[in-house]
């Protein structure tokens, strides 16, 4: 009966279907790291070497997007700057990533993925703060508030 359980539902409900795990991906021939997020990059030889992405233990196939769907959940929830973003999003379109296209607007591929973590990282938040008889604190206000504002409009369609 948590005040935040209603737009992070409403979130979870405005999301496709193959989001929510509730149909087949409309992808699932691209290799994809499962679990990229910044710590798993790594330089090697230290401090100057080339980037590494380490912990592959997740490595499979899907929508290549997903492995984004950290960094873009965050950036859209302005918990990650903008700068900080276009650098990492950059260096991830220098190297060849498969994600996005190597140029142009990266979110009508990413939109989808963002939303989603984004409404299962608030599910989490609130159990969590639920659980522990506190408010949230403002990293998860946020993350609550950009599912109030994605409940209200539903995503495009996949493309890419």
């Amino acid at each position: 009966h948590h005040p935040a359980t209603a737009p992070v539902l409403a979130a979870w409900a405005a999301l496709p279907a193959w989001a929510r795990g509730a149909a087949a991906m409309p992808d699932t021939t691209t290799l994809c790291h499962g679990d990229l997020h910044l710590g798993q990059l790594i330089r090697h030889p230290a401090p100057d070497g080339p980037w590494l992405l380490i912990d592959v233990d997740d490595l499979g196939t899907g929508v290549p997007a997903w492995d984004l769907a950290r960094p873009a959940a965050w950036y859209a929830c302005g918990l990650l700057p903008p700068e900080e973003w276009h650098r990492f999003l950059t260096a991830y379109r220098a190297s060849g990533g498969p994600a996005v296209p190597a140029d142009g607007d990266p979110w009508p591929v990413l939109d989808v993925p963002a939303r989603a973590l984004t409404a299962q990282t608030a599910a989490r938040a609130v159990t969590k703060a639920v659980l522990a008889d506190r408010p949230l604190d403002e990293v998860e206000g946020r993350l609550v508030d950009a599912c109030a504002r994605m409940a209200s409009v539903r995503p495009d369609a996949p493309r890419g």
